[in-house]
């Protein structure tokens, strides 16, 4: 099934006539062996070995820097893996979003719009230029399957902008997760090294990439919180208010975050009107922990508050733990549900 004319000749149909090339590779119907074949397998592989070259003779960073030969190779497998996951979550969601479900034609979306991350990936290790190229090269790639999608997977107008953007939040937290444990795994001293030498880049790097680095910021101080609850497992009356108050600011800014998305679902979204919306959607998951962590709580402290105020919701007066809480949410029932509300 491999036939390098007909990678060349998909390869340059994208680059020159992206429309063309869709147009014409769905009439063609391939099935996702034929796309794998002639064009993902080829082109991934193509452009590993040409970074790689590019890295020795330029002295640039191949992937990360100075990896572990099975670093390298695992990382080859993984980006061939990763177009059957995306493949797969535009396949799913398309049914969820009243498209019609077809994993060859979304892995046929796949296959195309890689064609331009691959070749920046190759470029990347160029110095200075490389790494600019390769996020470009990026970003063109996002454009194109954005663009691909509906003709494939015949979306409707007014669900595309929700399908693409929770499309890809999901592949990005299926890749990030994958490629930690890989990096974890495989090269422990690179984990070290981004987390320190990259701290001050971090605080100060600024649009959308920022936006996401943001908000892993508070993950990861959420996740170092500690808190050693009460024998008596009571909640007082300060935790209370500050539970409330929590709920309120969360309630505030998801409005204010969905108010935001709205208007995109009226009209043809921009590049920066999708990388906007997908910061935007990734923060409105994450909204609750970062009022917390922005006012300086205890993130763990507030689960277990709203641990005991569920269970005592339920339970009302099972012990005397459940009946103190019960009688304490019943003094902030008013408050707590008016926030509850849609």
């Amino acid at each position: 099934m491999f036939d390098i004319q007909a990678t060349i000749k998909w390869v340059r149909s994208v680059l020159t006539d992206p429309n063309g090339a869709a147009a014409a590779y769905r009439e063609a119907a391939a099935t996702w062996q034929q796309s794998f074949m002639q064009l993902v397998l080829p082109v991934y592989v193509a452009a590993f070995i040409v970074s790689s070259a590019v890295a020795l003779f330029t002295g640039g960073a191949f992937l990360f820097g100075s990896m572990p030969v099975g670093f390298v190779i695992l990382a080859l497998v993984w980006s061939l893996g990763w177009t059957f996951v995306i493949a797969f979550i535009f396949d799913y969601l398309a049914g969820v979003f009243e498209g019609k479900r077809n994993f060859d034609a979304a892995y046929s979306v796949v296959a195309l719009a890689i064609v331009p991350s691959a070749i920046g990936s190759a470029i990347a290790p160029l110095p200075w230029i490389g790494w600019l190229i390769s996020l470009a090269a990026g970003i063109y790639s996002l454009m194109l399957a954005y663009r691909f999608l509906p003709q494939y997977l015949e979306i409707p107008e007014a669900s595309r902008f929700k399908h693409f953007v929770l499309s890809i939040i999901i592949a990005l937290v299926v890749n990030i997760f994958v490629s930690m444990t890989m990096a974890t795994m495989f090269a422990p001293a690179m984990i070290s090294g981004i987390s320190t030498s990259d701290t001050n880049q971090s605080q100060t790097e600024g649009g959308i990439l920022g936006g996401f680095e943001r908000q892993a910021d508070f993950a990861e101080a959420a996740s170092n919180d500690r808190y050693d609850p009460p024998a008596d497992g009571e909640v007082t009356t300060t935790q209370m208010e500050k539970y409330v108050d929590v709920l309120r600011k969360t309630k505030a800014l998801r409005d204010r975050l969905g108010q935001s998305l709205k208007p995109m679902e009226d009209k043809e979204p921009s590049l920066t009107d999708i990388f906007s919306g997908v910061g935007d959607v990734v923060r409105l998951s994450t909204a609750e922990m970062e009022v917390v962590k922005t006012g300086g709580g205890n993130w763990a402290e507030h689960l277990w508050v709203q641990g005991q105020i569920e269970t005592a919701r339920v339970q009302q007066d099972l012990n005397d733990t459940t009946a103190h809480n019960y009688a304490l949410f019943l003094k902030f029932q008013d408050q707590i549900e008016q926030v509850e509300q849609p």
